[in-house]
């Protein structure tokens, strides 16, 4: 998604549109598990991260969270899933995180050792807690940019932030007067119209926004007649999501000037490609990784074949190209 190197206010919305095609892959964290306190190597055999646009942390709150009971997987094996032709994968993490004070003092520090952008995830009860959030981030090395999950409630009131064009665009407010970093609001697809939430967030000053979050959605066991998930309903995301978030991400992109970032149901080239048509910028690889943690690599792998094949000159002469003539 985001080429790595100087990120700055002015340097992030060039970095989205992609000085290159590896500008236009992110490998988002998200689906419980922490970044390692390692750093990364082919050698290691983990994720050479150093070939993607960005990581995203998974989502920090500001106190610890345990989150919710197990199962919080469904299938419980996603790669096997995968496998049998399986598209519905449904999650229950709740948020499972050892809070921020542990990320900025025991994370943070190595993540500014990889060649690579980290994004980190902030999910606060109130507006004033994202803002604190934020501020406790501000200018920590490792990080160069927040993204809102803005898909969980308010506890003063009970809303969810994204449901609401009001309140999250006071939410993006505030961040943005305590961080000196460039701001992404996360969406939820929950809303009947995308398009004035969007616009509500662009005009608070989000540099970007990711569609989508999950949608809810449980399992039940027909033998117990019990509801699979500990966390008896859960998110849906995998390639069923990938329809919902086409369609939002294409009428947010065409509603709003600030890059756009696809998210929901990305395992191969062809997806990403998808999301470029839609109107993305750039696309997430998330649930992809419980299937295949190199699965971000192969969808990039696809993408320079793809446009090696077709003699595109840029990745970015495709975004769009699904829009109204």
């Amino acid at each position: 998604m985001i080429a790595s190197g100087t990120f700055g206010w002015d340097g992030y919305g060039r970095a989205l549109v992609g000085q290159d095609l590896r500008g236009q892959i992110v490998h988002p964290v998200s689906q419980g598990r922490q970044l390692p306190l390692v750093e990364p190597s082919e050698e290691s055999g983990r994720i050479d991260f150093e070939r993607l646009g960005a990581v995203v942390a998974k989502t920090v709150t500001m106190k610890p969270r345990e989150g919710n009971p197990e199962p919080r997987w469904h299938p419980q094996s996603w790669r096997r899933a995968q496998e049998a032709g399986e598209d519905i994968y449904l999650n229950s993490i709740g948020l499972t995180n050892p809070g921020i004070h542990n990320i900025l003092t025991e994370h943070a520090p190595y993540w500014a050792r990889w060649d690579v952008p980290v994004i980190l995830s902030l999910a606060g009860e109130t507006v004033q807690e994202f803002g604190d959030m934020a501020s406790m981030a501000d200018e920590t090395p490792g990080i160069v940019g927040l993204e809102l999950n803005l898909s969980c409630p308010n506890v003063d009131n009970g809303a969810v932030f994204s449901h609401s064009s009001e309140l999250a665009a006071e939410t993006v407010q505030r961040v943005k007067e305590s961080t000196s970093f460039p701001v992404i609001a996360k969406l939820s697809p929950n809303v009947p119209d995308i398009v004035p939430i969007a616009r509500a967030v662009e005009g608070a000053g989000a540099d970007a926004i990711t569609l989508v979050n999950t949608v809810p959605a449980m399992a039940i066991n027909m033998d117990t007649r019990r509801p699979i998930l500990g966390g008896i309903t859960g998110g849906i995301s995998g390639p069923a999501l990938k329809p919902v978030a086409l369609a939002l991400v294409y009428k947010a992109s065409q509603a709003v000037n600030v890059p756009v970032i696809g998210v929901g149901g990305v395992f191969k080239a062809d997806d990403a490609l998808a999301f470029l048509y839609a109107g993305a910028t750039a696309v997430q690889v998330g649930s992809a990784n419980l299937a295949d943690f190199w699965a971000p690599l192969a969808v990039l792998d696809g993408l320079y074949a793809y446009v090696g094949e077709h003699g595109i000159g840029h990745i970015s002469e495709l975004v769009g190209s699904a829009w109204p003539a």
